[in-house]
């Protein structure tokens, strides 16, 4: 075979990303709002964008409230949260996907 042909190859294959088993997808996860009021008793919500979307397909979103006295998960998915507000005060909530986080502030009022 010829010689320059091998080296062609030898770099075409180099330069190919096929080869870059390691490489990490950047991951991004934003709520609609980042500060959100509510009632005691009552309901709020808050939408979940994440991108790029198709890291859902190996991954799951997880919710966490600071304060669960002052509120607490009612229903969440991947597209977001629907929280209840308990009391009084104001509370951080967290969304993760991975380790990319999002996070806002719930206040619950009388």
């Amino acid at each position: 075979m010829d010689t320059k042909i091998i080296i062609l190859l030898a770099l075409f294959l180099g330069s190919c990303h096929i080869f870059d088993a390691d490489e990490t997808q950047s991951v991004a996860v934003y709520f609609n709002e980042s500060n959100v009021s509510v009632y005691e008793g009552g309901l709020g919500s808050l939408s979940l964008r994440i991108e790029p979307p198709d890291v859902l397909l190996d991954n799951t979103v997880e919710y966490y409230i600071l304060n669960e006295e002052i509120a607490v998960v009612f229903r969440a998915d991947r597209r977001g949260v629907v929280f209840s507000g308990r009391k009084e005060g104001s509370t951080v909530i967290t969304a993760s996907i991975g380790n990319a986080e999002a996070k806002a502030v719930i206040n619950v009022f009388k």
